[in-house]
């Protein structure tokens, strides 16, 4: 069964949003915001009830931790492969902006799961 979920979050100029999409018993996951793109791509996979994961960073970009962490904590709680495609951009972010939008992915990936529990 094909479920999908698609959740936001915002503070002040940013938006966060994520989409996920289950592909049989795989997911599927999108991150992004402000312009879009794909930046940083981590597949996740469970062996053994051990979690791993890589990830691919595009040049100049810096994605990587939300896409990598994410796809290893949803393969581990979902016990399925798992990709994670992070793409968030906002002209002249600061730091305290980068803290809000790891805040905000995390807070989406939380209720996520719990939408994609509710939904099985």
């Amino acid at each position: 069964m094909n479920s999908q979920i698609v959740l936001e979050k915002s503070a002040g100029r940013l938006t966060v949003r994520l989409s996920a999409t289950r592909i049989g018993p795989d997911l599927l996951v999108v991150i992004s915001g402000g312009a879009a793109h794909i930046g940083a791509v981590g597949a996740g996979n469970t062996c053994s009830g051990l979690a791993s994961s890589s990830v691919i960073t595009m040049p100049g970009h810096r994605d990587d931790r939300i896409a990598k962490d994410a796809a290893e904590l949803l393969a581990k709680k979902f016990d399925c492969n798992c990709v994670v495609v992070v793409g968030v951009h906002y002209d002249d972010i600061t730091p305290q902006e980068i803290k809000d939008v790891m805040i905000m992915s995390n807070s989406l990936i939380s209720e996520m799961e719990e939408a994609l529990r509710t939904a099985e």
